[in-house]
C-alpha cells in the first residue's frame, strides 16, 4: 500500500456516509486551511446535509485542489462608523447635496414657477367692497385679509445657505360672478424646496388666496392707500377701524405698522379732526401677556420728601391699565392716559415716545423682537354731536415656533405661551363673528371676554354693535426657504379668516334659497326708507323724502351717525332756534338708533335649515308645542317609575 495521499473525487464519495464527508472536510481544511478547521462542527454538517458535493465544489474553488491551496485575496476593511451599502444601491463615494448646496438650482425653479405681475386694478376697493355686502342684511363687521412678504435683509443678502426667496406673490384673480359683480383675489405661492431620493432638488408648491397680496416691492405707502385709508374714513365717520400686523418674530410687523403709524401723523385722521369740528386723542398701551401697561403715562414732577408722607411715594408710580365692561356693556379702560393733539409734532412725538417703551428681547431669530402688542389708539370726537369713532393699530407680538423657542429661559418661555394663547383666541373670535354674519347663525357665541385684547376690540366681534367696524389683518411674512414651515403656519392662521366677497357687493357663497326677510332695512326700497322714516318722525317737522334722498336701504342703513345729524341740521337751514335744533338732534338720534335696532334683528333673526324665516309666532308655537311635549315625556317615565316600583 502506497504512503502517498490519494485524491478523493467527488464521483468516489457520493455512495460515502455523513461520517467520510466529515473525515474528508477535516482532512481537506488541515491540508489547505488549517487555519479553518473548526469550521467542521455539527451545526456546518448539519446545514449541508445532502449537499456536500456542492460544498466540497465551492471549497476546491476558494482554497484550490488538496494538496495545493490558493491564498485568499483579503478583503478591504470597512469602518465601524460607515454603515455598510445594499447591494442593490450602487457605490458611490459622494455625500447627498444639501437644499443649501443646491441653491442655485432651486433659484431657478422658483423664477420659472413665478408669474409676472401687472398693475393692480384702480377701482378695486375690498374694504369697501366688503361693508357693502347685503346677503344677510347689513354686514356690520367686516374683515380684510391681506399678507406682506418683506424682502431680504443686508446679512441675508450675503449669505451664501439656504437664504433665498421661496415665498413670492402669485396672480391677481378676477372672476366675474354675474352680469352685476365679479369677486377679486390675489394669491401667494410658497415654493418648499425638497430634494428627492435622488437627489434631485424640486418644489412643493401651494397657493393661498388673500383679499391683497404685497410683495417685497410694496411700500408702506401702498399699503395704507389700499388697506388703512378705508379705516381712517371709518374713525372720522364715528365708526370703528382696526389694522393689525401678525406674523413670524422677525417678519416685519413691526416695520409695517409703525410706517402706518408715521403716515398716519400726517394723513386725513389729523388733517380732517382738526379743520373741522372734531376733536383728535391719542392713547397706547402694550399687553405682556395678562399685564397691561401704558406706554404714554403722565409725566409727574418729583415732590420732595420734606413735603410729602412716605405712603405717597405710590401715588406717582404708573399703575398697570385695567379694562373690564361696565353695567351696560361698555369697555372701560382705567389708568390709560388720553393726550390730545393738536399738530402733527406733537402726533409724532408722542408715537415715537411710545415705540421707545415696548418691551423687547432677543429670540432666535430677531435681536429686538417685540414681547407685547402694542396697541395705538385713535379716538375722534365730533364737538356738535359728541359721535366718538375709533381707530385701531395693533402690532402684535411675534408668534414662535417650538424650534424657535426651544432654547428660551422659562420667562421667556411663559412669555411665548401668553403670546399663542392670546393669538388663538383672537383667531377664534374672528372665525366665530364671521361665522355669526352667515344667515341663521347670529347666536353664535363670540368668545371675546376670554382675552383683554379680543375684550377691548368688543364693537368688533359683538353682532349687537350699533356702528360699522372694518379690520384689516395683515399677515407679515418672511421670504426665506428656511423660514417655509413657519410660513405656512402663518398663512394657514390668516387665510381660513378670509371671507371672499364680490367687488360688486355680493358674497361668493350667496344662498339663492334664503327667504326674503322684508323686516330688514337693508334690503329695502327708497320708498320704503321714505315710509318707515314717516312711521318714526310722526310730527311734519322733517322731510322724510329729502331726508333720504333716493338712498336704497343698504346705502341709507351705511350712513354714520353724523350724517343724520347733519341731514336733520340741513334742513333748519339758516334758523338758528336752538329749541328748535335741538329737537331736530333728537330726531336724528331717534332715527338712527331705530335703524341699528333693525339692523341687528336682521342679523340675529333666526332661520331653519332650508332658510325659511322663523317668525317670533311661530318661534313661540315651537316652544309651546316642546313645553308640551317635555310634560308628557316626563308623565311616562312617571309611569313607568310606579309599574317598576311596583313590581318591586
Amino acid at each position: 500500500m502506497s504512503s502517498a495521499m490519494e485524491v478523493v473525487s467527488p464521483t468516489d464519495i457520493l455512495s460515502q456516509d455523513s461520517a467520510c464527508w466529515r473525515e474528508t472536510f477535516t482532512d481537506y481544511y488541515k491540508t489547505n486551511a488549517p487555519t479553518r478547521v473548526s469550521m467542521v462542527n455539527d451545526k456546518m454538517m448539519s446545514k449541508w446535509d445532502g449537499k456536500y458535493e456542492i460544498l466540497m465544489a465551492n471549497l476546491v474553488k476558494k482554497y484550490g485542489i488538496l494538496g495545493s491551496p490558493i491564498e485568499p485575496q483579503p478583503q478591504p476593511k470597512q469602518s465601524i462608523d460607515q454603515p455598510q451599502q445594499s447591494r442593490s444601491v450602487r457605490s458611490t463615494s459622494r455625500k447627498p447635496k444639501t437644499i443649501a448646496e443646491l441653491s442655485s438650482k432651486f433659484q431657478s425653479l422658483i423664477a420659472q414657477a413665478t408669474p409676472t405681475l401687472g398693475s393692480r386694478q384702480n377701482d378695486i376697493n375690498i374694504v369697501e367692497s366688503k361693508a357693502s355686502n347685503s346677503d344677510n342684511g347689513l354686514e356690520t363687521s367686516t374683515f380684510t385679509v391681506c399678507t406682506r412678504v418683506r424682502p431680504l435683509l443686508g446679512h441675508e443678502l450675503s449669505a451664501e445657505s439656504d437664504a433665498f426667496v421661496a415665498v413670492v406673490p402669485g396672480q391677481r384673480i378676477t372672476t366675474k360672478n354675474d352680469s352685476k359683480s365679479h369677486s377679486y383675489t390675489e394669491e401667494l405661492l410658497l415654493h418648499a424646496p425638497k430634494i428627492s431620493i435622488r437627489g434631485i432638488p424640486k418644489l412643493e408648491s401651494t397657493s393661498h388666496l388673500f383679499d391683497y397680496t404685497f410683495g417685497p416691492d410694496s411700500t408702506n405707502q401702498e399699503i395704507y392707500d389700499l388697506a388703512c385709508a378705508p379705516l381712517v374714513k371709518r374713525a372720522l365717520n364715528g365708526q370703528i377701524g382696526v389694522i393689525f400686523a401678525y406674523g413670524q418674530t422677525g417678519s416685519g410687523k413691526t416695520h409695517t405698522m409703525s410706517g402706518i403709524l408715521d403716515i398716519l401723523s400726517s394723513s386725513d385722521i389729523f388733517t380732517d379732526s382738526t379743520d373741522n369740528d372734531n376733536d383728535l386723542t391719542f392713547s397706547y398701551i402694550e399687553m405682556l401677556g395678562r399685564n397691561i401697561k401704558d406706554c404714554l403715562p403722565e409725566l409727574v414732577e418729583p415732590t420732595t420728601i420734606n413735603n410729602a408722607d412716605a405712603d405717597n411715594d405710590n401715588d406717582n408710580q404708573v399703575k398697570d391699565v385695567q379694562i373690564g365692561e361696565v353695567l351696560n356693556g361698555a369697555v372701560l379702560i382705567r389708568n390709560m392716559s388720553t393726550h390730545t393733539v393738536t399738530d402733527v409734532d406733537q402726533l409724532t412725538s408722542l408715537i415715537k415716545r411710545a415705540n421707545s417703551t415696548r418691551a423687547t428681547a432677543m429670540t432666535a431669530k430677531n435681536d429686538s423682537s417685540s414681547r407685547s402688542h402694542g396697541i395705538a389708539i385713535f379716538k375722534v370726537k365730533n364737538r356738535k354731536t359728541a359721535v366718538q369713532g375709533t381707530l385701531y393699530v395693533i402690532d402684535l407680538a411675534g408668534s414662535e415656533s417650538a424650534k424657535d423657542s426651544k432654547d428660551h429661559v422659562k420667562d421667556r418661555m411663559n412669555e411665548t405661551k401668553e403670546i399663542n394663547s392670546s393669538l388663538m383666541v383672537l383667531k377664534e373670535c374672528i372665525r366665530a363673528r364671521t361665522t355669526a354674519a352667515t344667515p341663521g347663525n347670529g347666536q353664535i357665541h363670540v368668545p371675546y371676554r376670554r382675552n383683554k385684547l379680543t375684550l377691548l376690540m368688543k364693537d368688533v366681534f359683538d353682532i349687537g354693535c350699533s356702528r360699522l367696524c372694518s379690520t384689516v389683518i395683515i399677515a407679515a411674512c418672511s421670504p426665506l426657504a428656511s423660514d417655509i414651515d413657519h410660513t405656512s403656519g402663518t398663512v394657514k392662521y390668516a387665510a381660513p379668516l378670509r371671507v371672499a366677497l364680490a367687488a360688486g357687493g355680493k358674497s361668493n357663497k350667496q344662498n339663492n334659497q334664503l327667504e326674503v326677510d322684508v323686516n330688514d332695512p337693508a334690503l329695502w326700497s327708497s320708498d320704503a326708507i321714505v315710509t318707515w322714516v314717516k312711521s318714526v318722525v310722526v310730527s311734519e317737522s322733517i322731510d322724510a323724502k329729502l331726508f333720504v334722498n333716493g338712498l336704497t336701504g343698504v346705502q341709507f342703513c351705511a350712513l354714520p351717525e353724523n350724517e343724520f345729524y347733519a341731514r336733520a341740521q340741513a334742513q333748519l337751514g339758516d334758523d338758528n332756534d336752538k329749541v328748535k335744533e335741538g329737537m331736530m338732534m333728537e330726531i336724528a338720534k331717534s332715527l338712527y338708533l331705530g335703524m341699528w335696532t333693525l339692523i341687528v334683528d336682521a342679523k340675529t333673526r333666526k332661520r331653519r335649515p332650508d332658510g325659511s324665516i322663523i317668525t317670533p309666532e311661530q318661534e313661540e308655537e315651537e316652544r309651546k308645542q316642546l313645553e308640551i311635549s317635555t310634560i308628557e315625556k316626563a308623565k311616562v317615565w312617571l309611569e313607568r317609575e310606579k309599574h317598576m316600583r311596583g313590581k318591586a
